[in-house]
């Protein structure tokens, strides 16, 4: 994790230049600051900062470009000085208070999105204290659908549904868990897969449940259903040179609603190497912050399985389909994976999907 921890006292001071040392040494990217009159050259000496700025102006600072923070001082500080920051689970760092003497390490925000939990758990190891956990899941041992979702990599549909799922396996009532994809090991405690329920998880990459899905044909009356999403959907795209972003943004959009793909399942991007400084289709990638490979023409001709030909990229770029065999490519080059969307053409912009294997890990 990318992490910041600050001292108020000397002594603080001095467990926070141990912390430094030893954060590093368990492969985490950390600085340490201190407020400036504590500051000795035994703290400059293993890494500690001066704080230059107004406490709420370094944490505002540190809230848009760190993993964690940690504040080594009384809880009423930090949260003092993280109120104006927090926004959302979703992208709220985590945070951890620390007493100056080391004896307890407070999980204080996002404790399972951003990995607070286990920031406390894992500084209480390093000072001999005592990790403070105060999720409800946690506490009685049940499952935690924020804290599955960020072990596993997907991203959650609705957050108000989540906590009502949380909320529904605390109390006792049942869950439906439905997948479409396989699952290795056994379904939580709490959860069915013989029935829809009030409440549901369904881990996939579409949108919606369709009119087959067994979701959609037995759902109750006023049932929600919360989707994690694995960014497991790489797309193919072709387009003429010099197509804008915009275009190449609104083809997507446009071809993934028409399939029923959820924008958030996709990874990655897949070309051919002619386009590898294609302007609009590098912005739509960075702006996606999707990951960008491209091939050769006899790379893609490798590719295994059924495509759309066109006689007339096979003309302009040696191969008959591009947008396909790439996603298909990239896929393989993943460990495998499948076409699940054929080559969506418009605007001069050609979109394909693939979908990686993958397993659900309970």
């Amino acid at each position: 994790m990318r992490l910041s921890l600050i001292c108020f006292t000397g002594a603080g001071a001095k467990l926070g230049a141990r912390l430094l040392k030893e954060l590093k040494r368990d492969g985490h990217e950390c600085r340490g600051y201190v407020l400036e009159k504590f500051l000795n050259p035994f703290h400059e000496a293993n890494g500690l900062e001066p704080l230059k700025s107004s406490l709420q102006e370094w944490t505002g600072n540190q809230f848009e470009t760190r993993d964690g923070l940690i504040f080594i001082g009384a809880a009423g500080i930090a949260v003092r000085a993280i109120a104006p920051w927090v926004k959302d689970k979703r992208t709220d760092p985590a945070v951890v208070v620390i007493d100056d003497s080391g004896r307890f390490s407070i999980s204080l925000l996002s404790g399972h999105l951003g990995g607070a939990n286990g920031l406390a758990e894992e500084t209480a190891k390093l000072t001999g204290g005592i990790p403070v956990i105060t999720t409800a899941t946690d506490i009685h041992g049940r499952f935690a659908v924020d804290n599955f979702a960020k072990e596993q990599g997907l991203w959650i549909s609705d957050m108000k549904t989540a906590k009502a799922v949380s909320a529904d396996v605390l109390a006792g009532e049942p869950v439906g868990f439905f997948s479409d994809f396989p699952a290795a090991g056994s379904v939580p405690e709490g959860f069915t897969q013989k029935e829809s329920c009030k409440r549901n998880v369904w881990i996939t990459v579409k949108r919606y449940p369709e009119n087959y899905d067994f979701l959609k044909l037995f759902l109750p009356e006023g049932g929600e259903v919360l989707r994690l999403v694995p960014r497991i959907v790489i797309l193919g795209i072709g387009c003429k040179r010099g197509t804008e972003k915009e275009r190449i943004e609104a083809a997507v959009e446009e071809a993934l609603s028409r399939w029923n793909i959820e924008p958030e399942s996709a990874a990655a991007v897949a070309t051919i190497d002619i386009k590898k400084e294609e302007a609009g289709l590098l912005s739509y990638v960075r702006e996606h912050g999707l990951s960008f490979q491209t091939y050769s023409a006899e790379r893609l001709l490798q590719a295994e399985g059924e495509f759309s030909p066109s006689s007339f990229v096979k003309e302009i770029t040696g191969v008959d389909n591009v947008c396909e065999r790439a996603a298909v490519s990239l896929a393989e080059d993943l460990g495998g994976g499948k076409l699940m969307m054929r080559k969506q053409a418009g605007g001069g912009v050609t979109v394909a999907a693939a979908v990686r294997d993958w397993k659900v890990k309970l």
